[in-house]
């Protein structure tokens, strides 16, 4: 579902994309169906969908009830079982809506979602964050889901089609074009999981690499931890981020995890709080890498970069991969 009718709809595009290429498994997403309003570029939002089959609507601007009342009535003619929305206070509010007239199911703020015959599963973030939340949904209700601000992408926009005005359902559809009978943005692709080594392991590390909250999302850490893993370095986390739920528990370094105590230590994206400093000041060289050269870590480092810690660390495994790896540890 895009809302084009608001101002964010390229937000709202790759955020489903995104979602839908790397947080759905065992579901198809079979078309994009666009709610615009007379300023609508049609051509435009076709290309921006991020689905091969797109379906364009036309309703009034903010008029959260007359669109829910014509997705109520076009639900079942799509034989849909879930509509995803993205998140935000616009997104929110129509599937709430949507759900209350079709006598489904809402939740907000999907992290993932996987499919099976039970019904939907879902994981979401609660408790401010600290925690992650493991949800069913049940099978024969529709499904109206936000997915998390936290995903975004970039990838390329879907094919666009011409359109064909008709009407349905108390809406003015412009333009449908088929659903696949295989959709070409499934199957999906599983997250792939971070290495759950013991952190008692990361005592004997002499590589270290250890990510803070500053990464902002599970995909934030796996980026870091994709650019640790072509240094050859070991993966930590800072307590924060693995109550997120964004990497394992098990890898967590301070006060809570391991203390380590290796040749090069990289902190990238964290502050420094003292339970996270006392994991890794055994460090024979201490590297910190951040946005904000006030923060603690920067007085306990022997070297500071400030920078986005993303851009550095991808930076250098792009030089050890050069190098060679003679160049690690």
């Amino acid at each position: 579902m895009l809302d084009a009718t608001r101002g964010d709809v390229a937000r709202q595009a790759r955020t489903l994309r995104a979602f839908a290429a790397r947080g759905l498994h065992g579901i198809e997403a079979a078309e994009s169906l666009v709610l615009l309003d007379e300023r609508g570029d049609t051509a435009t939002l076709v290309d921006v969908s991020p689905t091969p089959a797109v379906r364009l609507v036309r309703t009034p601007p903010r008029r959260a009830d007359v669109a829910a009342d014509g997705l109520a009535s076009l639900a079942p003619q799509t034989g849909a079982a879930l509509f995803l929305f993205a998140g935000g206070p616009g997104g929110t509010e129509l599937a709430a809506r949507l759900a209350r007239r079709v006598r489904g199911c809402v939740l907000t703020d999907a992290l993932e979602l996987s499919g099976s015959a039970e019904g939907l599963a879902c994981r979401r973030a609660a408790y401010s964050n600290h925690l992650i939340g493991h949800y069913r949904l049940p099978a024969g209700r529709l499904a109206c889901v936000t997915v998390d601000a936290s995903w975004s992408d970039t990838g390329a926009a879907a094919a666009s089609s011409a359109p064909g005005p008709c009407a349905r359902g108390g809406l003015e559809v412009l333009s449908e074009t088929p659903a696949p009978t295989t959709s070409s943005v499934g199957p999906f692709e599983c997250v792939e999981p971070l290495d759950a080594s013991p952190a008692a392991g990361l005592t004997e590390s002499r590589f270290l690499v250890v990510v803070g909250r500053g990464a902002g999302s599970r995909r934030g850490v796996e980026r870091l931890a994709a650019a640790a893993r072509r240094m050859g370095a070991d993966l930590g986390v800072s307590r924060p981020v693995a109550m997120n739920g964004w990497a394992p528990a098990g890898l967590t370094v301070g006060v809570s995890g391991a203390r380590a105590a290796p040749d090069l230590c990289l902190v990238a994206a964290a502050s420094g709080a003292p339970a996270l400093v006392w994991g890794v000041e055994r460090a024979a060289f201490l590297v910190a890498v951040n946005t904000d050269d006030h923060a603690p870590i920067a007085h306990e480092a022997d070297a500071v970069v400030v920078d986005d810690a993303a851009t550095v660390l991808e930076a250098l495994a792009d030089m050890v991969e050069e190098h060679g790896a003679g160049a690690r540890p």
